[in-house]
């Protein structure tokens, strides 16, 4: 019966600290992975931001003032390992994760088909933010954003919601049909 009691006792504190652990875990493996194996899987120059899936994955299950202060964590951190201009990705991230949080799943309901395409859609925002700091801090023309978008952008975020969308196949296995 003692034995039972401690049992349980040590896998109910192993829960609680993988509940703890479980996103800074993500985050540190998804920001080694980013800066190291994914610039191997790149096509065409093209590369997935694992950093922002994680980041609209946990702001819409914890919501908005979670997905900030991660966001700007997180961009921070990328920030510090290429720091070009300091507080472009941090803003940028913050951002991004306080809109990701409007989209809180204990609000509103979405499908995997619509998480996918606000990813989409946050992608975009995220580079046009980032671009508009780097026109600001370089003193150029805005013109260049639209080209910008198409020909970096775009492709980025289809390869990095495609990664999304493998997640959300693996965790909403498809029910076959039945008819009766």
């Amino acid at each position: 019966m003692v034995v039972v009691s401690i049992y349980a006792g040590f896998i109910g504190e192993t829960a609680m600290i993988v509940r703890y652990l479980k996103w800074p875990l993500v985050f540190i493996i998804c920001f080694i992975l980013q800066t190291s194996f994914v610039p191997s899987l790149a096509v065409f120059g093209v590369k997935p931001d694992l950093l922002m899936i994680a980041l609209f994955l946990f702001a819409i299950r914890y919501g908005i003032a979670p997905g900030i202060f991660v966001g700007f964590f997180l961009g921070l951190t990328q920030d510090l390992y290429t720091p070009a201009l300091l507080g472009q990705d941090a803003l940028a991230k913050t951002i991004i994760g306080a809109c990701s949080g409007m989209v809180n799943e204990k609000v509103m309901r979405t499908d995997p088909i619509g998480k996918t395409l606000i990813l989409f859609i946050l992608f975009i925002i995220h580079d046009s933010l980032f671009f508009i700091v780097l026109i600001a801090r370089d003193q150029s023309s805005i013109s260049a954003l639209v080209p910008f978008l198409l020909m970096k952008t775009l492709p980025r975020a289809l390869y990095s919601v495609l990664i999304a969308a493998m997640f959300y196949v693996w965790k909403f296995p498809s029910k076959p049909y039945s008819r009766k």
